[in-house]
């Protein structure tokens, strides 16, 4: 469990800085692709859910 855990948190944090990393540099470039909002937006749900069922995961241990 405990391992699966890490996994699950380290996978939560790579998706958090990546959505946070994209998420500036589309505001600093002005880009309004929909094709990119829409990848990113999805990127950033999987972050949220992700780091909500880490939290989870490391409430239970």
């Amino acid at each position: 469990m405990g391992i699966v855990t890490i996994i699950i948190a380290v996978a939560a944090l790579l998706t958090l800085l990546s959505t946070l990393i994209c998420g500036l540099w589309i505001r600093a470039k002005g880009l309004r692709d929909p094709g990119s909002l829409n990848f990113h937006m999805k990127i950033g749900v999987t972050a949220v859910i992700s780091t909500v069922l880490a939290i989870i995961l490391l409430l239970i241990q």
